[in-house]
């Protein structure tokens, strides 16, 4: 029997979050919720015995100890919640039975809200998706020759402002991208963009691939 749970609800909720989460998670004793979207927690609290605010993976695992604790994330717990993962490997030193239950990720909610994505307009078989806190730590990591996946649950406007500035030299000026945030979709040019908290921005390559020279 899992003493611990790990749930993603996707990156829109609760529109994305799966049925099979809610059930485990209303099952549990007390679900520690890493959410800042106050109407998210207040909605998932409708589902579970005892909702609290995580201060840290240590004190989730301490309770873990006792059973029936749920870690509830924004996203995917294995791609996109940094704190999900830090519980995950914490619950494996410490022998405790755990399960995860996936969810849609930022790449996987783009796909779902895109019209077109890869092998239509782009015409690429490949992707690339980092979230803000990396690209601002390593601003080269992501390049522009192919579609770009940049997203964060928890962005400021700054820090986005910020690492749009340094992604735009490398991309023709006016280049168009999408951003999916909580009010819905969003087509601008890239510098022109306003994600804040829960955003997901979708950049297509610099150039199409129609109208590259094979090398």
């Amino acid at each position: 029997m899992e003493k611990l749970i790990i749930c993603g609800l996707g990156v829109r909720v609760p529109e994305e979050t799966t049925l099979e989460s809610l059930q485990a998670l209303a099952d549990c004793r007390v679900v520690y919720c890493d959410l800042d979207d106050k109407k998210a927690r207040a909605w998932l609290g409708g589902y579970c015995r005892a909702l609290k605010i995580p201060k840290s993976a240590k004190e989730i695992l301490a309770e873990a100890k006792k059973g029936g604790v749920g870690l509830a994330v924004w996203g995917n717990p294995q791609s996109s919640s940094r704190l999900a993962r830090e519980v995950e490997l914490g619950a494996q030193k410490a022998g405790l039975a755990y399960r995860v239950y996936g969810a849609i990720s930022p790449i996987g909610s783009v796909f779902a809200r895109s019209v077109s994505f890869l092998g239509g307009d782009y015409g690429y078989q490949g992707i690339q998706s980092y979230d803000l806190e990396t690209l601002l730590s390593d601003p080269k990591a992501a390049t522009n020759e192919l579609p770009l996946v940049l997203y964060a649950e928890r962005g400021s406007a700054k820090e986005w402002k910020t690492a749009l500035a340094r992604l735009a030299p490398a991309y023709p000026a006016g280049h168009a991208a999408a951003l999916f945030g909580p009010s819905g979709q969003v087509d601008a040019a890239l510098t022109a963009l306003k994600p804040g908290e829960c955003s997901v921005i979708l950049i297509p390559p610099a150039t199409p691939l129609a109208g590259r020279k094979i090398k």
